[in-house]
């Protein structure tokens, strides 16, 4: 005889409730978001269905049920079959209160019959009316089913009323995500299922760490502006000692704490607002570091999702857990990372110190080099990798960067040249028509000059005429080299108008002439080469 294959129970979840008392915050108000995380969530618990029918009332407004009336305006959202995606989130009906209330009775009954049959082993109540949802609670109290959920007051009155089988840390939401109530749910469940729950099961995409600081761009752009101009005004003022206090703390903090934020919400965006306000706090002692800043936000984003969970299988109420990891671990980090941030400093002052040494101007040659490889880098794929990163650690302490100058005269003025020429005499392109070709230039002459961005534009030409890329590439050398020997003073940023960039620098005048020079031999070279074009194009058309 075969050996006998029993069928596998499938855990399937029924979700009622509303989003809440008070101000109903911290993931109540995207029903289709806290809805899609639960569900997420349950698919981690083995043989589980996520959450397969649902009821959830939410207000118009953010309001909270706690000051609610008949009267106010709300929405009764569902779910279809939960699968191996997103659930869908569906809207039932939006309405008064009163009227949403009185279909969700007249569903209420439909998920009752559901348990009764046996279809459902699992409850979650999320801040339920236990009037509206009287018959999915007398049926699970009578089933004998795992309830768990959050919002003190109606688990109390579920409980006492019905004598339903509250399991795991159910309780109060208050000061709760999305995503800590989810594991504190789904916790619960397993637990009572006796199933095996993965936590750690998802596979989520993980940024560089280039990345994320290239993110960081626009703190670094808005900072350096605001240094310099404080610098500026503040000689101007009888008394500048608030714009002093201003000035230190963009100088100090500002950016660390932006890079731990975005490196913490990069590498958790599940955790929400719990990594944001951990990784706000882990910055404080990283000072004029963005190292140290991305390190402590690392840290926050690892160590949150172990603490989290280490927590809610410890039986600590989903309040109290957010707290820790919102709080508690952010403080922890900070005082971890604290005494290796000197160490990060004297790393970034390393790069720049090396950097500016070999600019000085004492090795002749050695700026046109590094303007030519710069230009190079940008066309073949080591910009974002290694040429904005430096710029950005120039720029750690709310200074311009040499490298921002660089970039402006190697990649924005040398495209910005190109484009111009284009439209002097347009080349001739087999693979590219006129009006492609003039639209083309236009747009990277305008965006380069205006918005120090689009430098892509002059790619396609560089690659089609070897007199344009050497006039490119000449053109990149011979500015940088004319930025060299006073790095202090010719200090600017990527990413900026040309005006603004010219302003930045402490010499406008030298950090002029060098912009002027790449504008100028890339626009010659383009020029020379699109005229030679037309010749041969002209000689040609006369032979045939």
């Amino acid at each position: 005889m075969g050996t006998l294959t029993l069928p596998v129970v499938r855990m399937s979840v029924v979700l009622i409730g509303s989003s809440g008392g008070g101000t109903a915050t911290l993931g109540h108000t995207d029903p289709a978001e806290l809805l899609n995380t639960i569900h997420q969530e349950l698919l981690k618990v083995e043989d589980a269905s996520g959450i397969t029918s649902a009821l959830f009332v939410s207000l118009h407004g953010g309001k909270g049920f706690d000051s609610a009336c008949d009267t106010d305006k709300a929405t009764l959202y569902s779910v279809s079959e939960g699968s191996g995606g997103e659930c869908s989130v569906q809207v039932v009906k939006s309405g008064k209160l009163k009227d949403v209330n009185q279909r969700c009775v007249e569903l209420d009954k439909a998920l009752a019959q559901q348990i009764f049959k046996g279809e459902i082993t699992g409850l979650i109540c999320i801040s339920c009316d236990v009037d509206v949802h009287s018959s999915t609670l007398k049926a699970a109290a009578e089933k004998k089913l795992p309830v768990t959920g959050s919002g003190g007051t109606s688990l109390s009155a579920a409980s006492s009323k019905f004598g339903i089988h509250l399991v795991g840390n159910a309780g109060g939401s208050v000061a709760t995500t999305s995503y800590t109530r989810a594991v504190s749910y789904t916790h619960a469940l397993a637990t009572a299922w006796a199933k095996r729950y993965r936590p750690f099961a998802s596979q989520r995409h993980v940024p560089q760490w280039t990345s994320i600081l290239c993110a960081c761009l626009p703190a670094f752009w808005a900072v350096a502006l605001a240094c310099r101009a404080l610098n500026l005004v503040m000689p101007l003022l009888s008394d500048p000692a608030t714009l002093r206090k201003l000035l230190i703390l963009l100088q100090t903090h500002a950016l660390p704490t932006v890079c731990s934020v975005v490196m913490a919400t990069s590498l958790a965006p599940h955790h929400g607002s719990t990594v944001l306000m951990s990784s706000a706090l882990a910055s404080v002692l990283c000072e004029r570091s963005v190292l140290g800043g991305l390190s402590a936000g690392w840290l926050v984003a690892t160590l949150a999702q172990r603490v989290l969970y280490g927590c809610i299988a410890w039986d600590v109420p989903a309040t109290m857990t957010n707290l820790v990891v919102a709080g508690g671990l952010g403080v922890f980090v900070a005082l971890t990372i604290a005494p290796v941030v000197p160490y990060f400093q004297l790393l970034t002052e390393l790069i720049r110190q090396i950097i500016h040494t070999v600019l000085d101007g004492r090795f002749p040659g050695v700026g046109f080099l590094f303007g030519v490889l710069f230009c190079w880098g940008s066309k073949y794929g080591y910009y974002h990798a290694v040429c904005l990163p430096l710029i950005l650690i120039e720029m750690e302490t709310g200074t311009g960067a040499l490298c921002g100058s660089i970039d402006e005269a190697t990649l924005v003025c040398v495209s910005a040249g190109i484009c111009l020429a284009n439209l002097v005499v347009t080349p001739s392109l087999d693979d590219q028509g006129i009006d492609e070709t003039l639209a083309l230039s236009q747009r990277g002459l305008r965006i380069n000059l205006l918005f120090g961005d689009f430098i892509e534009a002059a790619y396609p030409f560089m690659e089609k005429s070897h007199v344009v890329n050497i006039a490119g590439y000449l053109a990149s050398g011979l500015s940088t080299e004319l930025l060299t020997g006073a790095s202090e003073l010719v200090l600017s940023s990527a990413y900026l108008p040309l005006p603004l960039a010219i302003l930045l620098a402490k010499d406008p005048f030298r950090v002029s002439v060098a912009f002027a020079v790449a504008f100028t031999l890339s626009f010659l070279g383009a020029l020379a080469s699109n005229l030679l074009n037309r010749r041969d194009q002209s000689e040609t058309e006369k032979k045939t």
